[in-house]
């Protein structure tokens, strides 16, 4: 294989995290997955993130020197020019640059962006909003990664801050969200947004879960997609509750962004979307269009995520290949 035609992508989430090898074309050659442990050192967390992409890379029997392109997706604001992650606040990591700390394991130019910057890159580039000029994207996951691509940029802004739409506040005095403000729309909808208020309604209204008691409990933190779906599907009104909650505030939000960027597609994705947005996307889309305002809801396309779980890392490749110029 030609190294100038391989890329490697590395998506770095609050769960996992996870690698795949891309050919020219944006096929999937190989991929890997690993645990994600939030207490490591900012090191530490580089080098599994690595290790990784090593173990997606031994597939096809190849190492990080037979691959001339590689990403890697932080949950954090990303600098273009300096490579430093601002707030990557599920982390409790601020201004520190993991470029150079990639620079120094690799000896190689690793591009760095925000995860859902590359995903929203991906789904505009070949997936759900190919063909678009203007595309805004969500990523459901244990945050809410968001991303904008303008007239066909990705648009980064100052400090490489645009498209944070997770920590646009919808409600002064809302819930306390990781960034430390209140009533963002990630302290609604994200999987952390949603074990908070499951917890809360537990101890308010007395109740129990369907969710199992060996993944969920009062001292919970975060959970897997697959097993909110699990529990949606079986009827728990107090997953139910929560979880429509906030894909109504999400319809909110959305609006709102729409009002000031008036794109022609919406790309809902992560982890969640992926498990359960057959459930999520009515909920979504009737708050959505009851609250946008002067475009028809028939002129904006809304649609699921056609990469998947591989979207951020896709991105990331695509950004590695276009040497940070998207």
């Amino acid at each position: 294989m030609n190294a100038n035609e391989l890329a490697l992508g590395i998506d770095l989430g609050g769960s996992k995290i996870y690698a795949i090898v891309t050919d020219a074309a944006n096929n999937i050659l190989a991929s890997a997955k690993t645990q994600t442990d939030a207490n490591s050192t900012p090191e530490q967390i580089a080098k599994a993130m690595l290790e990784t992409g090593r173990l997606a890379l031994a597939e096809k029997n190849l190492t990080l020197a037979d691959v001339a392109h590689i990403g890697a997706a932080l949950p954090s604001p990303v600098d273009p020019v300096t490579g430093d992650a601002h707030f990557a606040t599920n982390f409790g990591v601020r201004n520190l640059s993991m470029k150079s700390i990639f620079r120094k394991l690799t000896g190689k130019e690793v591009y760095l962006g925000n995860d859902g910057d590359l995903g929203t890159l991906s789904e505009y580039h070949s997936g759900a909003a190919k063909g678009c000029h203007s595309v805004v994207g969500y990523f459901i996951g244990t945050g809410l990664g968001g991303g904008l691509v303008i007239d066909d940029r990705l648009l980064k802004g100052n400090c490489g801050l645009a498209g944070e739409l997770g920590h646009m506040i919808i409600r002064k005095g809302g819930r306390r969200c990781g960034c430390g403000h209140k009533g963002c729309i990630e302290a609604y909808c994200s999987k952390i947004a949603y074990v908070k208020a499951i917890k809360k309604e537990i101890r308010k209204r007395d109740v129990g879960t369907l969710l199992p008691p060996d993944k969920f409990d009062m001292k919970s933190t975060n959970i897997k997609s697959k097993y909110l779906a699990k529990a949606y599907a079986a009827g728990d009104p107090v997953v139910r509750n929560v979880i429509d909650k906030g894909s109504v505030m999400l319809g909110i939000a959305a609006a709102s962004t729409c009002a000031v960027v008036a794109p022609e597609c919406i790309v809902l994705g992560g982890g969640v979307m992926v498990s359960m947005g057959e459930v999520i996307l009515p909920v979504f889309r009737k708050s959505f269009e009851a609250h946008l305002f002067g475009i028809p809801p028939s002129k904006i396309k809304i649609k699921c995520s056609a990469y998947g779980d591989d979207a951020v890392a896709m991105g990331a490749t695509i950004l590695a290949r276009g040497k940070g110029n998207v």
